[in-house]
């Protein structure tokens, strides 16, 4: 892996319980982006955004803090800021961020969220980051685990729902044999397979070569990356199927953060430079 060296608006109301923002210069109000907004936005002045937390860098609280920080959380609320929208963020887990915008609780998904082919049935996607998938465990492991065939018949912690479930389960596939095969068991956050793995319950995880990258920086020579990064995929924000003003109205405020420098500030705010796209694509995800 590569080494990877608003205006404030008060607390914004989440179904679970009240985040505030960490306070970022504030962008003007894009005309030709704003109007290309929803009806419903305009009237309501809300850009509604669905997260799930806590994944550092690109969306977390600090310990005792309930501010929301992030890559993905200043990239929202300058979108927001440009279309003259107030962001509102709601935390909900992982398997429910696409009934959240497919039923229309949220206007899009924007945390660290994958562009899949399977997923474009119900979601078209801006890819706005890329990223690639790696296995790590605790330094302590370096020695037993090398590469991932020394992960055969281990126990792997992965982000319930995600698709670095079956991504796991398809290198274990590809390494084991069919009677010693990796036990990929599935839990919520990133802090908990940590734990897992401290406590000897599990023995690695998976996380994205931007998350490996704030472990890095945030805690030196604590964790390490075991084997090759693998399967190179987008994040996207999503926007239910039909819902193509927005995406459009969004697109439109991304690609003038591209042209104005900003959506890089944003980026090296968290030393995501690495992941940032050259251009931003629709549904960019190969079938």
């Amino acid at each position: 892996m590569k080494s990877i060296q608003t205006k404030l608006k008060g607390p914004v109301l989440t179904g679970i319980f009240m985040l505030t923002l960490a306070g970022v210069a504030l962008a003007d109000v894009d005309p030709a982006a704003q109007a290309l907004l929803p009806e419903v936005n305009k009237a309501s002045g809300e850009l509604n955004i669905v997260i799930s937390l806590a994944y550092p860098p690109m969306e977390y609280t600090e310990a005792g803090s309930d501010e929301l920080k992030g890559f993905d959380i200043d990239l929202a609320r300058e979108i927001a800021d440009r279309l003259g929208l107030e962001p509102k963020f709601q935390n909900v887990e992982f398997p429910q961020l696409i009934p959240q915008v497919v039923t229309g609780r949220s206007d899009m998904i924007l945390t660290a969220f994958s562009d899949k082919p399977e997923r474009q049935v119900q979601l078209d996607f801006i890819d706005y980051f890329n990223t690639g998938n790696v296995f790590y465990s605790t330094s302590d492991h370096k020695d037993e685990i090398k590469d991932e065939k020394d992960l055969c018949g281990k126990t792997i912690a992965v982000a319930t729902g995600t698709s670095w479930v079956t991504w796991a389960e398809d290198v274990g596939k590809s390494v084991c044999a069919a009677d010693n095969l990796y036990n990929v068991i599935q839990i919520a956050t990133q802090a908990e397979h940590i734990m897992q793995i401290k406590q000897g319950r599990a023995q690695a995880s998976v996380i994205g070569v931007e998350g490996l990258a704030d472990l890095e920086i945030n805690h030196p020579g604590a964790y390490y990356q075991i084997g090759e990064a693998g399967n190179p995929n987008p994040y996207g924000i999503a926007f239910e199927k039909s819902n193509t003003a927005l995406r459009d109205s969004v697109l439109s405020a991304l690609n003038a953060m591209k042209d104005d420098g900003t959506y890089m500030e944003i980026a090296s705010r968290y030393h995501l430079e690495i992941g940032a796209v050259d251009a931003f694509v629709i549904n960019g995800a190969a079938k």
